[in-house]
């Protein structure tokens, strides 16, 4: 098979984020750039240089409301990997994908079904009307979340972005996670915040993101939309870009040093030959 570049990854990204916000533009589904594609689209007008993937978020009531759509509508020019699709599949985002591409990756589970290139798709879930209550309700979770995260690795790998004294807690989480039911432990996570009313809350959070408490804000941070430009097209970001980034990353303008500038995926991205191998 032959490999994709760096550059035809993030062309099939860029043409799968565009038939998302298509079909976001024409059913009224409220989406933003998240996590390091915002902060790429705010920085640096679009990927950050050293980065690879696009991460999208949706208020919970709009994320399912997608699903449901693609899930039900033959014109959709993607597929979708979720825990609707396959049952192997337990992480709490969800992935818009490429038919046309395959991906390998030596460190993650394998689906039922490999998936090609992606886009991430997080929920935000409602937590409570108080920060001291989201917290709260956040963080009830937090060692189930780090455990499901390791039960679906293969193998024990050292991570590209923590720090070293992270390692002997990310050893733990693996060698823990052999011994738990996957489906089990996420249908647990799943089940309390999707009881919880989105709109009837005020505070909320991407309880799948990478970046622990720093997820949790107001809910207007993730309602409240603007356009804004991310390689030389236009997608919806949450207005209050600044609050946002500013609670994950601090001073987000800033460059990170220069050991810290690398991919944290360990994928390779391949076209798919006509027999589909």
């Amino acid at each position: 098979m032959e490999e994709l570049s760096l550059q035809q990854l993030k062309d099939v990204e860029i043409r799968l984020l565009s038939e998302v916000h298509d079909i976001c533009e024409k059913k009224g589904f409220r989406y933003s750039l998240g996590g390091g594609t915002l902060l790429g689209a705010v920085r640096h007008g679009g990927f950050i240089p050293w980065d690879d993937d696009i991460d999208i978020m949706m208020p919970r009531p709009d994320y399912d409301a997608f699903i449901k759509y693609c899930l039900t509508h033959d014109d959709v020019p993607f597929k979708i990997k979720s825990w609707e699709t396959d049952k192997s599949f337990v992480d709490l985002s969800a992935k818009v994908y490429d038919t046309s591409t395959v991906l390998i990756d030596e460190n993650t589970c394998d689906y039922e079904e490999k998936i090609g290139v992606f886009i991430d798709i997080f929920p935000i879930d409602g937590l409570a009307d108080t920060y001291k209550k989201a917290k709260k309700i956040f963080n009830s979770t937090s060692f189930n979340r780090a455990l499901l995260v390791a039960a679906q690795w293969k193998r024990y790998f050292k991570s590209k972005t923590h720090a070293w004294y992270y390692e002997p807690f990310r050893l733990g989480m693996f060698i823990l996670s052999r011994f738990v039911n996957k489906r089990k432990l996420f249908d647990k996570i799943q089940k309390k915040y999707k009881k919880i009313d989105f709109d009837q809350v005020g505070f909320a959070a991407a309880v799948g993101g990478a970046y622990r408490e720093k997820e949790i804000l107001e809910k207007s941070v993730f309602t409240d939309l603007m356009k804004i430009p991310f390689e030389n097209k236009e997608f919806y970001a949450v207005a209050k870009y600044d609050t946002y980034l500013s609670s994950i990353y601090g001073d987000y303008m800033k460059l990170p040093p220069e050991e810290k500038r690398v991919s944290h995926h360990s994928f390779k991205a391949y076209v798919k030959e006509a027999d589909g191998q």
